[in-house]
């Protein structure tokens, strides 16, 4: 075990900053056309005419598309094994039912032909006024037909726990839309073969997802379809789904029986691929006079589109993350408004509902006059409040302790306003994290070559985390090889079947794959060593083989050989392992498995300006053994950025006539650059679980992004009293 824990740099790194990485739009094919969509003006109604004389005339123009001419699709209900961004398929009747929402596509010999005849249709709409989503819209919220999880949750008797309790508090926290804004716009490249193949080159978290749902709407057979994404610039959980783009994009490249390319704009990200959903949520504390916690409510809302039920689940911390004797519950509701569907965004449900609960528990430290950390502390369980069962391991008092000794927490004054570096006021907040860990199936190969290396081949992604890098650590240290000897194969429906690149899972599921697949190409070449032609170990252990530095040896012996002399011995090019990895869903396993962090950060406020500035963070984090510290660390930074996108700059605003997102820019949208960013520490205090998966990791990527927000706001009232309460946390809200 030699590159298991060690810090290495990424393997893809050097073609990513050279350009060697092929992006979706990167690609290149013969006789490729361009598409662009042209998309509702009007958030709510029907297109009465669309006139595509003009633009059909135009230069270059190859075919113009509506739902007059587009071919069917075969609507399909949601469903996590199929996963598509929005159940509605556009251009296939003539309603509208949110802005931004394709209408037409254009398909020319350039991308800019494409676009200008976009601007030559003329259409005309019936429009009705738009449902826009305001936050008092919250009481008149609905429990939605399709759910993923359960929408409420009872454990005790929470409502009597707070009544009884001697110290209550009651609070809402809302915050508004956030989209994701990858630096890499969504992109298809579709194909069509003589023989009826359908190649989708896809900006995608899940090629099998993509395949799977491509088959099921086009009506075409799933081994008649490839998927391919072997670099993604950014993800976040927006290219987790499906949108409606990757089905046109197929469609046209139909039409005009041409390879077809169908890049979003940065305009069109903001309308047409998810987004965050807002949320309403209140949070009520019930605890005795020493912050025990007796009784919790968290009730949240969120809105949805017209069409779909999506749910964010913001209260599903709530339900595990400390304990109350009395009792916990929780209900999720939705609002169905004139929007494109929701969906998850890093980190999803999580990041929202910790920044209500742990607010709350700041709060309530202050209101019992307990230290926040200590708070956290007393209300420290061994057992998972909601299912009753065992954590697997549980180290948040190691993230609570150490995180504040590194951060210095003694040092701190308790009192709001106490602290102060000339005319700045100095404020430290904390707040605590659970993340859920997921376990999925995932298969892999590996494959040793004649030569002495190896190649690992996967379905699963890098979507910038390190994924290359650590199956090549992985299966390096299972076949004694040193890691620049292994080459590694990622996103392609023609591998081995893998799940998704979401909820932090890839290390412990897709790389548990990679273990398993390299440790039986391993063994296949120990039983050569024994059986096989002229065996160098004929008559010996299997258990007494040793394999290190590409070469197997026998314990105590000076017998030794290496894998290419071995195959060759035997005339063989190479030895191939499969690896099935295939563990018990988290719900039904014996012990409870979630990711643990605890983040404390230090502002600087301007009480004259309201300005805040962070000027300090520590993160400890429990995500269980961590393969290679070097790209954990590159997580636990890009996550804490995040939160401060969430807590300081981040809000998507609607205007309330036209139904529309009015920032659909970065020059709108405000995002974290370098000079909002300090330098930030991470620590991993997590031990090898063995109930999380065969390598002993638990998720960690969006782990990183979860109680940020809730940290800084907690800090800024200690800076200067005042509670923020409605992310983000802006100049006006501050004065």
């Amino acid at each position: 075990m030699n590159a298991i824990g060690q810090p290495m740099s990424r393997v893809d790194g050097r073609r990513k900053v050279t350009g060697g990485a092929r992006y979706t739009a990167d690609i290149s094919l013969p006789r490729a056309a361009h598409a662009a969509i042209v998309h509702s003006r009007i958030a709510n109604g029907r297109t009465v005419s669309i006139d595509t004389t003009a633009a059909a005339r135009a230069p270059g123009v190859l075919a113009v598309l509506t739902h007059h001419n587009l071919p069917h699709m075969k609507p399909v209900p949601w469903s996590h094994l199929h996963p598509q961004g929005q159940t509605y398929l556009p251009l296939q009747d003539d309603k509208i039912h949110y802005a931004g929402q394709p209408i037409a596509i254009v398909v020319a010999e350039t991308l800019d032909q494409a676009a200008y005849a976009g601007t030559l249709i003329k259409i005309e709409y019936e429009v009705d006024r738009p449902v826009v989503f305001k936050p008092q819209m919250a009481r008149e919220a609905v429990e939605p037909a399709q759910r993923m999880w359960p929408l409420r949750s009872s454990v005790g008797d929470a409502e009597k726990a707070i009544a009884d309790a001697a110290v209550r508090i009651e609070r809402t926290y809302t915050m508004p839309d956030r989209h994701h804004n990858q630096m890499e716009p969504h992109a298809t490249l579709a194909l069509w073969d003589d023989d009826g193949t359908l190649t989708l080159y896809d900006s995608t978290q899940m090629v099998v997802g993509t395949r799977r749902l491509a088959s099921l709407v086009l009506g075409v057979p799933e081994e008649k379809i490839n998927v391919v994404c072997e670099f993604l610039g950014g993800g976040f959980g927006g290219k987790s789904w499906s949108w409606p783009h990757t089905l046109l994009a197929a469609l046209a490249a139909k039409a005009v029986n041409r390879p077809v390319r169908l890049p979003l704009t940065r305009a069109q990200m903001y309308s047409m691929v998810g987004h965050q959903a807002a949320t309403v949520q209140t949070i009520a504390l019930g605890s005795d006079r020493d912050g025990k916690l007796t009784g919790i409510r968290h009730d949240s809302v969120s809105p949805t589109s017209v069409f779909d039920d999506y749910v964010e689940y913001a209260a599903l911390a709530s339900r595990h993350l400390w304990r109350a004797s009395g009792g916990i519950s929780t209900s999720h509701r939705v609002v169905y408004v004139n929007r494109n569907t929701p969906v998850v965004l890093r980190a999803p449900m999580e990041a929202q509902g910790h920044f209500a609960l742990e607010s709350a528990m700041d709060e309530l430290a202050y209101a019992t006059g307990v230290d926040p950390v200590e708070l956290r502390l007393r209300n420290d369980t061994d057992t998972d409040p909601y299912s009753g069962r065992p954590f697997s391991t549980r180290a948040m008092r190691k993230c609570i302790t150490e995180g504040a000794a590194r951060f210095g927490w003694d040092r701190r004054t308790p009192k709001p306003r106490s602290m102060r570096d000339g005319r700045y006021l100095i404020g430290q907040g904390m707040a605590a994290a659970i993340f859920t860990h997921w376990r999925w199936p995932a298969k892999a190969r590996v494959t040793l070559n004649g030569g002495g290396s190896a190649l690992v081949e996967a379905a699963a992604h890098d979507i910038g985390t390190g994924t290359y890098t650590v199956m090549a650590q992985v299966a390096a240290d299972a076949l004694g090889l040193t890691p620049d000897k292994v080459a590694v194969r990622l996103g392609d429906t023609r591998l081995p079947e893998s799940h998704p690149a979401i909820g932090s899972s890839t290390v412990s599921n897709a790389t548990a794959a990679v273990m398993l697949a390299a440790q039986a190409a391993r063994k296949k070449a120990v039983l050569l060593a024994l059986n096989g032609r002229d065996a160098p170990f004929a008559g010996a252990a299997a258990d007494d083989v040793i394999v290190a530095d590409g070469r197997l040896s026998l314990a105590r012996t000076n017998l030794s050989t290496s894998y290419a002399e071995l195959l060759a011995r035997n005339g063989l090019s190479n030895l191939v392992g499969d690896g099935d990895y295939d563990p018990v869903e988290e719900v039904n396993g014996p012990k409870a498995v979630f990711s643990f962090s605890a983040v404390f950060a230090e502002v600087r406020v301007d009480p004259d300006l309201g300005l805040v500035r962070l000027s300090r963070v520590v993160g400890a984090y429990d995500a269980g053994r961590i393969i290679n510290p070097k790209t954990a660390r590159s997580q636990a930074i890009g996550g804490i950025i995040w939160g401060v996108g969430q807590a300081l700059l981040e809000q998507s605003e609607t205007d309330p006539m036209l139904g529309r997102f009015v920032n659909r820019n970065y020059s709108g949208y405000l995002v974290p650059t370098n000079a909002d960013i300090p330098e930030l520490d991470a620590l991993f205090v997590g031990e090898f679980d063995e109930e999380a998966s065969p390598l002993g990791s638990k998720g960690l990527g969006e782990l990183t992004a979860v109680s940020v927000a809730p940290a800084i706001a907690n800090a800024v009232y200690h800076a200067t009293g005042k509670r923020v309460r409605d992310l983000p946390i802006t100049v006006e809200k501050v004065l």
